[in-house]
């Protein structure tokens, strides 16, 4: 993939503001990994990057990833079945659909606060 010019203004920013090159490339788009307050980070792609050296790690570096992809689609099942909530009429299906909203709310809740453990 070519850089583009605001790419390597990003870059080259980073170097003036301390960051550090390092020998390590993206695996997502093989551009050069930067050292940035002690942290590896791909400038082009702007995210930070996690090295793992052993497969122990992998579960570590996957779980931030796996709740922000479980906080999504479970607000997506939230909006669909709030969508159906206003159309049903019938008190045992009422019943159902909030029953299933208060264990996504749940989920989500639950979810919200491991990544704020996480941060920590």
């Amino acid at each position: 993939m070519s850089m583009k010019d605001e790419d390597i203004q990003r870059m080259s920013q980073a170097l003036k503001s301390g960051a550090k090159l390092t020998p390590e490339i993206c695996p997502v788009c093989s551009s050069p990994i930067f050292e940035v307050k002690g942290e590896l980070w791909c400038l082009k792609c702007n995210k930070k990057v996690v090295k793992i050296r052993e497969n122990s790690e992998v579960v570590g570096a996957m779980l931030p990833y796996t709740l922000n992809n479980l906080s999504t689609v479970v607000a997506e099942k939230l909006e669909q079945l709030s969508g159906l909530l206003s159309r049903l009429t019938e008190p045992s299906d009422i019943k159902n659909v909030a029953d299933t909203l208060s264990a996504l709310l749940g989920v989500l809740s639950q979810s919200e606060s491991l990544k704020e453990k996480l941060r920590k």
